[in-house]
Order: structure tokens, then C-alpha cells, then sequence
């Protein structure tokens, strides 16, 4: 018989019920977005291939990815996340608003003033070396300004719970560029560096595109913001002060992602071409799939409800969360590393061996997905502590900690790449990741007492023995020599195969250990401290 909850239980039923259906609206936005970059990459790989062009494309585009890290989606949203909550509760939503818009003005025109900047010397730079990474970069970098905006106000529509449009924005971006590049390729017949010209004119449109949708988002929302107000708001001021320390460690994640890169670009070439990026590029979005289809979209719908909680003071509610999402993104992300190392090649081989793209390529690629693949669990993990602590407006920890992993990457990096390649610079990144991951959470146990951490090692327990018997599923097919194996089996017929299998392996093993993470997974509300019996 089920006991009856007591009354500060409702509270939390309530909070853990929004938490989960805003992840799955996002989820499910991400999970169409994915779809289509996968569709996207499919193109490039037949279109591009691992070639050097889409490796001078890859760098061009981290430059405005970069600054939407820093300044859009990463520091500055994460800063101003938990002052607007704050702003909200305290002021109300006219002062909210024209604290939006200050905000906004300023950023604009601080991207503006680096623009020119950037443009001015890269003008420069190509007087001294005609690099096409370098011509790519001048095209894209006016999307830097464009999507940095629109980070923003998607942080201010996810306050105001609104999480649809901010998630779907992706999807204009990959389906401009799918449609430009098949209209570019088929009906003009554009071929090499004109058809990445249209590549790039259509990241500019989307740009255009997904301002658009975030502003009539606000609106429809009674949210659009306030422009004119004062420039000296005491908000702006605590926002930049908790947004220093953030971006530091935002950027030394953003460092290390550009470092592997520029190292890929350079010291990797086959046949006296620059292979490098373009062959991380594919797995890092493999890889980036789950993570962004789940690790992100969880950690997206925590986060208002962690600053909520710091706001109230309710350092034991925000404890709960934390542990719930936690457990969450491990349930999904163990399962996932393990699975992704063993279907690395029939997936790769399925989504990209066409055209341009050779059996050679597809070596490369999952060979370096299984690297990244290692690190899986922390990359997850990683939002959601981060966020936690950022909730708590302590954005000093993570960037220290930062900081010290971007001389850890670097070294190991120029250590690995050379006897291993792109593999070498995918291992580099699974090991930091999981250094700077256990590093935060010995932090947070110091200064986040309150944090259920027996609950979570047990909850954790579990989900790696249910892993673990998937594994052993998943060993069994492809093991000639006990179950017959997949091994000359067609490769999307492996692929199919072995993900049937291992879901339902993991989700059977969930099954029989209690793991309350299927139960919400699976829609069932029990709220995170309920009884089970």
C-alpha cells in the first residue's frame, strides 16, 4: 500500500513533474534538430567528404561558436539566469524588462566593436597568409553577433519557461543549410570552395531567421525587452561581476575545443591534405547527439529551478535537484558511451560512407568516435554541476578548475597526436573531461552539505550494473565464436541489430534492479523521495 506523501513533498512532486516536461519538450526539439545535423552531415560527407575545405570550414565555424559559448548560451546567460530570477521575484516584470534590454544593448555593441576588430585583422593576416580557414572565418564571423543575441534571449524565454523556441532554433540553422547546399550542388551544380560560399551565406540567413523567431517569442511571451534604459543598472553591474569568473572557465573549455581543432588542422594530413578537423568534426557531433538530445536539454530545464531554489534559499531543495539530475544524465549517459563504442563504425559507415565520403573516412571517423565516446558520462555530468554551482552565483570554482584543465588538454593533446591522431585528440578530451568532473564534485560536497550524496552513489550503483549486463549482451553478438556474431552482417543491419539490443538489454536490467530513473524516463511522476512500495 502506498503511504500518504507528507505536505513538503508537494512542492517537490510539483518541481520534479516541471522539471521532467520541460526536458522532454526540449528533448524532443533537440532529438528534430539532431535529425536534421545528421542530415546535414550526411550532406557534407557526400558533397565535402573529410577534405580540406570542410576542415577550413570547421575552424571558421568555432569562431562564432565560440563567442555563443562566451557571451550567448555560456557566461553571460548563466549569469544572467539567476540575477533576472532574483530581479523578477523582487522587482517585478517592468524592471526585468528593462534590465533585458540594457543588457542586450550592451552586448550588441560590444560584438560589434569585436568585429570590426576581428575583420580588420584578419584583413591583415591574409596579406601574410592566404589560408582558406582564414577566409571562411571572415565570411562567418557577422554570425557571431546574430546567434549571440539570440542565446540570450533564449536564457530570458527559459526563465519565463518557455524552452520550445529556444530549442527549435537549431533547426533553422540546419535546415538553411541543407536546402542551400542541395540547391547550390544539385540545381546549380556548384562544387568546392563556391559551393562552401553557399554553406556559409546560408549560416548568415539563419542567423537573421533565429533572431526573428526569439523576438516574436518574446512577445507572444509579454517579455520583449525594454531598450533605453539607464546605463548604470545595479543589475548589468552584477551580472559582468558574476560573468568574469565564468568566462574564464568558459573559455578555456572553448580554448581547448578550438586547440583541438587548430592541432587536428595543422599536424594531420593525408595525401598532403588537411584532414584533421573534418574528421573530429564528424564524431564530435556523433558524440554530441545524446549529449545534446539529453545531457543539455536536462540540465537546460534544471537550471532555472536551481537558481529558483538558491534564490528562495532552499539549499536542501536545490540539493534534491541536483541529485535528481544528476542521476538522470548518468542513467542515459553510461548506456550510451558503451553503446556508441560498440556501433561506432556500422554508424558511421550508415550515416556517411556516400559519395566523397570512403571507406578510409569511415576508419577515421569511428575510430575517434570511440575515443570521445570514453568520456561520455563526464561531459553529461558536467552541465549539470557546473549549473549547479552557477545557480549558486559561485562561478569562481569552475573556472579555476577550468583553467587547469586547458594546460592538462594542451599537453596531452601535442603528446597524443602525433602516434594517434584524431584519435589522440578525442582520448585528450574524454580524460579532462572526467578529471575536471570528479575535481568539481569534491568541490560541491564541500560547500553543498546539503546534497543526498549516499543516494546518488547507490542510484549510480545501479545504473552501472545494468550497463554492465548490456555490455555483455552487446559482446555476445558481435562474438563469433558464441553467438554466430554480426560480423558479415550488412552494416545498417549490425547497426539496427545491436541498438534493439541494447536497449532493450539496459532496459530490462533497469527493470529488474528498481532504477527509479526509468520510472521517470517513462513518464511515471513519482516525485524523488516518494516511497516505492
Amino acid at each position: 500500500m502506498r503511504h500518504p506523501l507528507p505536505d513538503r513533498m508537494l512542492p517537490l512532486m510539483a518541481t520534479s513533474g516541471r522539471v521532467l516536461a520541460s526536458a522532454r519538450v526540449i528533448a524532443l526539439l533537440t532529438f528534430g534538430s539532431r535529425l536534421l545535423g545528421l542530415v546535414r552531415e550526411g550532406v557534407f560527407g557526400y558533397f565535402f567528404g573529410a577534405s580540406e575545405l570542410l576542415s577550413a570550414f570547421r575552424i571558421a565555424f568555432m569562431v562564432p561558436n565560440l563567442a555563443r559559448r562566451l557571451f550567448g548560451e555560456g557566461a553571460l546567460s548563466a549569469a544572467m539566469i539567476p540575477v533576472l530570477t532574483e530581479c523578477l521575484q523582487t522587482h517585478g516584470r517592468e524592471p526585468s524588462r528593462r534590465f533585458v534590454g540594457a543588457l542586450l544593448t550592451r552586448l550588441v555593441l560590444v560584438l560589434l566593436a569585436i568585429l570590426v576588430v576581428a575583420e580588420v585583422a584578419i584583413a591583415g593576416g591574409r596579406g601574410f597568409l592566404d589560408d582558406l580557414a582564414l577566409e571562411l572565418t571572415a565570411v562567418l564571423l557577422p554570425y557571431m553577433v546574430l546567434i549571440c543575441a539570440v542565446a540570450v534571449a533564449s536564457g530570458v524565454l527559459n526563465v519565463r519557461d518557455r524552452f520550445a523556441v529556444p530549442a527549435a532554433a537549431p533547426i533553422i540553422l540546419n535546415t538553411s543549410i541543407i536546402v542551400a547546399t542541395l540547391i547550390g550542388a544539385v540545381w546549380v551544380g556548384l562544387t568546392g570552395t563556391e559551393l562552401m560560399y553557399v554553406v556559409c551565406g546560408a549560416v548568415l540567413v539563419a542567423g537573421v531567421l533565429q533572431l526573428t523567431a526569439v523576438g516574436v517569442a518574446l512577445s507572444k511571451a509579454s517579455f520583449f525587452p525594454k531598450f533605453g534604459g539607464t546605463w548604470r543598472d545595479p543589475q548589468i553591474r552584477k551580472v559582468v561581476a558574476l560573468m568574469a569568473p565564468m568566462v574564464v572557465g568558459l573559455s578555456a573549455v572553448q580554448i581547448n575545443s578550438l586547440a583541438d581543432y587548430i592541432i587536428a588542422y595543422l599536424f594531420i594530413t593525408v595525401d598532403f591534405e588537411r584532414v584533421g578537423a573534418a574528421v573530429l568534426g564528424y564524431a564530435h557531433f556523433l558524440y554530441q547527439l545524446p549529449l545534446g538530445v539529453f545531457g543539455i536539454a536536462l540540465a537546460t530545464a534544471i537550471f532555472p529551478v536551481l537558481s529558483r531554489k538558491a534564490a528562495e534559499g532552499d539549499r536542501t531543495g536545490l540539493g534534491t535537484v541536483f541529485g535528481q539530475g544528476l542521476r538522470l544524465s548518468l542513467f542515459i549517459a553510461f548506456p550510451a558511451s558503451v553503446g556508441l563504442m560498440f556501433v561506432a563504425t556500422p554508424l558511421v559507415a550508415t550515416l556517411y560512407q556516400r559519395g566523397e565520403f570512403d571507406a578510409a573516412d569511415t576508419a577515421r571517423v569511428a575510430g575517434t568516435l570511440v575515443f570521445y565516446s570514453l568520456g561520455l558520462a563526464a561531459y553529461f555530468a558536467q552541465h549539470v554541476v557546473v549549473r549547479t554551482f552557477y545557480a549558486m552565483q559561485e562561478s569562481k570554482t569552475p573556472a579555476r578548475v577550468a583553467m587547469c584543465m586547458v594546460f592538462l588538454n594542451l599537453a596531452m593533446n601535442l603528446a597524443l597526436v602525433f602516434p594517434l591522431q584524431e584519435r589522440g585528440l578525442a582520448l585528450a578530451t574524454a580524460v579532462c573531461a572526467t578529471i575536471q568532473v570528479c575535481w568539481l564534485l569534491r568541490k560541491l560536497r564541500r560547500i553543498a552539505p546539503e546534497v543526498a550524496w549516499r543516494p546518488i552513489v547507490a542510484g549510480i550503483g545501479k545504473i552501472l550494473a545494468a550497463t554492465g549486463i548490456m555490455a555483455a549482451v552487446l559482446t555476445l553478438l558481435i562474438s563469433p565464436g558464441l553467438a554466430g556474431g554480426l560480423i558479415g552482417a550488412n552494416q545498417f543491419v549490425k547497426l539496427i541489430a545491436l541498438i534493439l539490443a541494447g536497449v532493450i538489454a539496459y532496459g530490462l536490467a533497469a527493470y529488474l534492479l528498481r532504477i527509479e530513473e526509468l520510472g521517470m524516463v517513462l513518464r511515471r511522476r513519482r516525485a524523488l523521495g516518494e516511497p516505492a512500495g
